[in-house]
C-alpha cells in the first residue's frame, strides 16, 4: 500500500513531487537538529561491568561492609620543577598545598580533596594523644620523619625523595559531561597556584575520560576520511558527481535521523557510540552503491539511458529497480541487525545500548536509504558507471574453472587459520588502550611505577568470634601477613589494620598492642577523628578486616594469577576465617576476559537467527545453510588474525565481532537473491551468471567498504588502528567467503540448494 501511494504522488509531477518530498527530508533535518539538544551522554566505568555478576556482587558486598564509595577518584600530581628547591614538607608549599586543596574542594563537582596539607592522623601534644589535621598538630622539625615514616602516608601522599605530591580529588558523580570538563579545571588551579611545578592529572577515571574524549574526537575526524575515501572511491567507479552526492546527502540525514531517534527515545550516547556515524555512512553508501548499479543494469537492458527517458519511462524504470533491489538491501541490513542485537544477550548495559542503537540506526538508514534516494535521482544526473563496472564479471568464471582447487584452498585456509585462533593472547592491560605520550597515562605509570601502584585489590577477613580483632595475636598475625604480601612481585601497597598501630610509634610512648585494652584504646584514639579511618578497614561489628592493597598495571592474565595468589595466601594464613576479595583488581580483568569470550564466540547466536531469518524468507533451510556457510570465513579470518598477530584481547576489539558478522551478509544476500531469481526463469542452478552479474556490484560495495574503514589504519592511536585492520580482514574474509567460497561450494556441490530438476544449460544463455 505504502508503494503503491508512493508512485502515485511520483506519477502526478514527478521532478515536482521529488522536490516537496526533499523539502520535507529538510524539515525533518531542522527537527532533528534541534532535537539533539535532549541527546543524553553518559559515561562511567561501571557501565562496562555486567549487572548481576558474583565479582561484582562481592565487590559491591565489601563496599557497602566498609561504606567505600564508589565514586571518581582523581589524582593530581605535583612535581617539583628543575629550578625549584626545597620539598614538599617545606612550610610554604604546604600552606599552599592546603589552600589548593579548598579551592578544589569548593568546586561544585568535587566531594572531598585529600593531601599531605589536610590529611588527619593521631599524634600527642603535651601527653595527650588525639586525631585532626596533621600538620598542624606537628611540629615543624618532626614532620618530615613523621609522613615519611607513616605506612597511611608514605607514599600514597608524597614520595620518598619528597619532590613529588599528591592530592586526591573524589567527585560527587559520575556524570560524563562533569568528568569532562573536570580535568581541565584542575590543572588550571593547581597550575595558577604552583607555577613552576610540572602539574599532571591520573588516576583511572583520568585515563578513561581521555579516552573516551580521545576516541570520540578521532572517530569524528576519521568520518570525515572516511567520507573522503569513500567519494574517491565512487569517483573511480562512477563517471558522474551526483554518484558523490547522493550518498552524502543521505549519509547526513540518516545520521540525523538516528541521533534524533536516540533522543526522542533516552538511548544514551555512550564512548560506543562515537561508532555510529561512521557504520551508518557505509550502510548508506552500500545501499546506495547497489541501488545506482542496478539502475544502471536495467536502463541498458531497456535501452533507456537519461537522454532518452521520458517522465513515464523514468519513473517505471525506478520502480523496477526498487521491486528488484529492496529485498536484498533490506535482508542485508537485517542480518546486520541480528548481530548488533545478539549484543542484547549479554549484561553490560553499555553493550546492550550500544547493540540497540546500531541495530536501530541500520535500519533507520535503510528507510532513509530507500525513500530518499527516489527523488535525488530524479532530479540529479542520473549516475553512470565506468566501463570496468559495466562489464561483467568475468573473474568469476575463473574461479569456477578451478573450482576444486579454490575450494580446497580456502578450506585449507580456514582450518590453519582455525587451529591458530586456539592461541589467542589474553595480556591486555588497562591502561594501554590511551597512548603512551598522553599525560594522563604517564601520571597515571608513575603513580603506579613509583607511587605505590594504581590497581585497588580489597581482601577481607571474617571471622564469627566475638570481638576478633580486639586479639593481639591476630593483629600481629596480621601484621606479618601485610610484611609478606609487600614483597610480592605485582604488590605495590598494602595497607590494614596494624598500620594505624605502626603510625603512632612516633609517640613519646610508642607501643604495638599486647592486650585487648591497648588495641580498645587506639581505636578509641581514631574514633575522635572527624572521619574516623578505622571504620574503613574494620567493620561489620568489629568481624570484618579489610586489606587495601594496590596493585601494579599487569597483563590480564598475570593479574588474575596474582590475585588467586594473593587471596590464597591470606586463606592460609587464617584457615578458619573467611577470605573474599574485591576492588578493580578482583572484578575488571576476569570480567574483561569473560565478556570477550562471549563477545567472540557469541556469532553463533547471530548465525542461528540469521539462518532462521534467512529460511523463512527464502522458504528454504537449504538455502539458508549455503548461505551461512560461507559466512564462517570473516570470524575465522579474524581470529587467525588476533592470533598471529599477538593482539591482546579485550572487549572494544571482541565487539568488532559483532559489526564483523553484521557486514558479512551483505553480499552474501545479494548473490542468493539474484540466484533465486534467475532460477524462476526455468534454469536448473546457474551459478555462473548469478556471478557474473553480481559478481562485479558486490565487489564494488566491498571496495567502498574498505576504503571506509582502511582511514582507521593511520591513527596514532593504537585502538583505531586494530579496529581498522580487524574490519578490514573481516571484509576480505567476507569477500572470500561470499564471491569465492560460496560459487565453488554450489559449483562443486550443485545439488547443496536442492535436487537438480534439469539438464544445466550453458551458463550464460
Amino acid at each position: 500500500m505504502k508503494w503503491d501511494l508512493l508512485k502515485f504522488l511520483l506519477s502526478q509531477n514527478i521532478r515536482k513531487t521529488s522536490r516537496v518530498l526533499l523539502f520535507v527530508m529538510a524539515l525533518l533535518c531542522v527537527a532533528a537538529l534541534f532535537s539533539l539538544s535532549h541527546l543524553q551522554t553518559q559515561y562511567s566505568v561501571m557501565q562496562f561491568l555486567p549487572e548481576h555478576h558474583a565479582a561484582v556482587e562481592m565487590d559491591q558486598e565489601v563496599r557497602s561492609h566498609f561504606h567505600l564509595t564508589d565514586l571518581p577518584l582523581f589524582v593530581g600530581m605535583l612535581t617539583l620543577g628543575p629550578g625549584e628547591t626545597g620539598s614538599w614538607l617545606d612550610l610554604e608549599r604546604i600552606q599552599k598545598l592546603a589552600q589548593s586543596g579548598q579551592e578544589l574542594k569548593n568546586l561544585e563537582s568535587v566531594e572531598q580533596a585529600v593531601s599531605i596539607a589536610n590529611v588527619e592522623a593521631a599524634t600527642e601534644i603535651k601527653g595527650v594523644v588525639s586525631v585532626g589535621p596533621l600538620v598542624q598538630m606537628t611540629a615543624a622539625e618532626n614532620l618530615q620523619k613523621r609522613i615519611l615514616e607513616d605506612p597511611l602516608l608514605s607514599p600514597s601522599l608524597i614520595s620518598k625523595d619528597e619532590k613529588t605530591a599528591l592530592i586526591y580529588l573524589q567527585l560527587k558523580s559520575a556524570d560524563a559531561q562533569v568528568l569532562a570538563h573536570f580535568q581541565p579545571k584542575v590543572s588550571e588551579i593547581l597550575q595558577k597556584n604552583f607555577p613552576q611545578s610540572l602539574v599532571t592529572i591520573g588516576g583511572v577515571p583520568a585515563i578513561q575520560t581521555d579516552l573516551g574524549l580521545l576516541l570520540n574526537r578521532e572517530l569524528r575526524n576519521f568520518l570525515l576520511l572516511t567520507v573522503l575515501a569513500c567519494a574517491l572511491t565512487l569517483a573511480l567507479i562512477f563517471q558522474t558527481w551526483s554518484t558523490v552526492i547522493i550518498p552524502l546527502t543521505l549519509t547526513v540525514f540518516s545520521n540525523l535521523m538516528v541521533f534524533a531517534m536516540m533522543a526522542l527515545t533516552g538511548i544514551p550516547f555512550t564512548i560506543l557510540s562515537a561508532t555510529i556515524p561512521v557504520l551508518v555512512f557505509i550502510t548508506v553508501v552500500s545501499l546506495s552503491v547497489h541501488f545506482l548499479l542496478r539502475l544502471d543494469e536495467e536502463g541498458t537492458h531497456q535501452n533507456l539511458h537519461s537522454g532518452h527517458r521520458n517522465q513515464t519511462g523514468q519513473l517505471t524504470l525506478l520502480w523496477q529497480v526498487h521491486k528488484s533491489i529492496w529485498l536484498p538491501n533490506l535482508l542485508g541490513c537485517l542480518t546486520s541487525c541480528v548481530g548488533f542485537l545478539t549484543l542484547l544477550l549479554g549484561d553490560v548495559p553499555l553493550i546492550r545500548n550500544y547493540g540497540v542503537a546500531v541495530a536501530a540506526a541500520v535500519m533507520i538508514s535503510w528507510l532513509c536509504t530507500s525513500f530518499g534516494i527516489l527523488p535525488l535521482v530524479i532530479l540529479l544526473p542520473t549516475p553512470i558507471p565506468r566501463r570496468w563496472v559495466q562489464k561483467p564479471a568475468r573473474w568469476a568464471l575463473w574461479i569456477l574453472q578451478h573450482a576444486k582447487i579454490v575450494f580446497a584452498s580456502i578450506l585449507i585456509l580456514s582450518v590453519g587459520m582455525a587451529i591458530t585462533s586456539t592461541h589467542l593472547f589474553w595480556t591486555a592491560r588497562l591502561f594501554d588502550d590511551l597512548p603512551a605520550g598522553e599525560p594522563s597515562r604517564k601520571t597515571t605509570e608513575k603513580i603506579d611505577n613509583s607511587m605505590g601502584g594504581i590497581i585497588p585489590l580489597e581482601v577481607v577477613i571474617r571471622d564469627q568470634k566475638e570481638s576478633p580483632w580486639n586479639d593481639p595475636e591476630k593483629i600481629h598475625k596480621l601484621d606479618q601477613l601485610e610484611i609478606d604480601l609487600r614483597k610480592t612481585a605485582g604488590v605495590g601497597t598494602v595497607r590494614s589494620l596494624p598500620d594505624f598501630f605502626h603510625s603512632l610509634e612516633h609517640l613519646e610512648h610508642p607501643f604495638f598492642p599486647n592486650s585487648r585494652r591497648s588495641i580498645a584504646e587506639t581505636y578509641f584514639i581514631y574514633s575522635m577523628a572527624e572521619k574516623n579511618p578505622v571504620e574503613a578497614f574494620l567493620a561489620d561489628q568489629d568481624h570484618s578486616a579489610r586489606i587495601e592493597m594496590r596493585l601494579h598495571d599487569l597483563p590480564s592474565d598475570e593479574m588474575q594469577q596474582l590475585v588467586k595468589d594473593l587471596k590464597a595466601t591470606v586463606q592460609a594464613r587464617f584457615p578458619e576465617d573467611q577470605v573474599s576479595v574485591g576492588g578493580m583488581g578482583a572484578i575488571v580483568h576476569i570480567i574483561n576476559d569473560e565478556l570477550s569470550t562471549e563477545l567472540i564466540f557469541g556469532f553463533w547466536q547471530a548465525l542461528g537467527i540469521i539462518a532462521v531469518l534467512l529460511a523463512f524468507i527464502f522458504r528454504s533451510l537449504r538455502w539458508s545453510l549455503v548461505a551461512c556457510i560461507p559466512n564462517l570465513v570473516p570470524p575465522i579470518a579474524l581470529l587467525g588474525y588476533l592470533s598471529l598477530t599477538r593482539t591482546p584481547i579485550k572487549p572494544g576489539v571482541a565487539i568488532i565481532f559483532s559489526i564483523a558478522l553484521g557486514l558479512a551478509f551483505n553480499n552474501t544476500v545479494y548473490v542468493l537473491n539474484r540466484l533465486r531469481t534467475l532460477r524462476k526463469q526455468n534454469r536448473d542452478l546457474p551459478v555462473a551468471k548469478a556471478f557474473y552479474l553480481e559478481g562485479n556490484p558486490c565487489l564494488v560495495s566491498t571496495f567502498i567498504m574498505m576504503a571506509g574503514f582502511s582511514v582507521f589504519l593511520f591513527s596514532y592511536f593504537s585502538l583505531n588502528q586494530t579496529f581498522g585492520a580487524c574490519m578490514l580482514v573481516s571484509i576480505v574474509g567476507g569477500l572470500i567467503g561470499d564471491l569465492v567460497f560460496l560459487p565453488v561450494l554450489l559449483k562443486t556441490f550443485p545439488f547443496a540448494l536442492g535436487p537438480l530438476r534439469k539438464p544445466a544449460r550453458a551458463p550464460l544463455d
